[in-house]
């Protein structure tokens, strides 16, 4: 006889977790039926995984959490390939004669080295290390907003920065996400970068997201902007069908970026 899931809580949290991370969300009733059981004890499942970090509780169900990112001088040296990926495929949207703001991130510098210097452009943007490799663009007149600058977010996100942003109207703007769901579109870990961020958004005629995997199907605490705010989402080439679809009826561009090339095997 095939033993009852009901018998096996922490086998049965093993396996929601499981479809957490392949799916990046799971519906409480839907997983009663598979594994026949009540939704009180799926309800006390997601309640243990979420003590546990490893899935944040939503109505009907559960969508998983993101890591937390270290400062941004340590994450610009993390999954380099990945991101440069992402930033030339960002890049590639780009036209002369645009006014652009680039937030800060670690997938946004990437954005920022893979620009065509022959381009002309105006870029704004609140990171320091970013402002220094645009700074190469021969073409590129640099604006770069002043205030405190948080290690974290590599950037300045409050008060000050959120004022000056008023004068501003930007053509495109590459966002920096710290998750993005299909329900609860773009989120923050802080809530000074969130309200930073949302200032961008409004300031801009179009909005460009460009994440790492991990980041797909994820919420973090403070809300940004909803997908139907957000016109172009540019992922990995190898996305997970499972965590991207659900994104194609919120968001009308989904782009692709190309593989990262293969490295050659030592003595071939």
């Amino acid at each position: 006889m095939t033993p009852s899931h009901e018998a096996f809580p922490g086998e049965r949290q093993q396996l929601i977790s499981d479809r957490l991370a392949l799916h990046g969300r799971v519906i409480a009733a839907d997983l009663a039926s598979e594994f026949g059981v009540s939704e009180h004890s799926i309800r006390r499942d997601l309640g243990a995984l979420a003590t546990a970090g490893l899935c944040k509780r939503v109505y009907g169900g559960a969508i998983v959490l993101p890591a937390a990112e270290g400062p941004m001088a340590v994450r610009v040296r993390q999954d380099t390939a990945r991101k440069n990926s992402l930033g030339q495929a960002a890049a590639s949207l780009l036209s002369a004669g645009q006014h652009l703001f680039i937030d800060a991130g670690s997938t946004n510098m990437a954005i920022a080295c893979a620009i065509n210097p022959e381009l002309q452009l105006t870029i704004t943007t609140n990171s320091p290390l970013i402002a220094v490799e645009l700074m190469k663009l021969p073409c590129a007149e640099v604006i770069v907003l002043g205030g405190q600058v948080s290690p974290l977010a590599g950037g300045v996100i409050g008060l000050c920065a959120v004022q000056q942003l008023q004068r501003f109207n930007f053509d495109l703007c590459f966002l920096g996400a710290c998750a993005i769901d299909p329900d609860h579109g773009v989120t923050a870990f802080g809530l000074e970068d969130a309200a930073f961020k949302r200032a961008v958004v409004e300031a801009s005629g179009q909005v460009v997201v460009a994440v790492t995997n991990e980041k797909l199907s994820s919420v973090a605490h403070y809300q940004v902007a909803s997908c139907e705010e957000v016109t172009a989402l540019v992922v990995e080439s190898a996305a997970p069908r499972e965590r991207l679809d659900p994104f194609r009826s919120r968001i009308a561009n989904v782009i692709g970026a190309a593989p990262e090339p293969k490295r050659e095997r030592e003595g071939a």
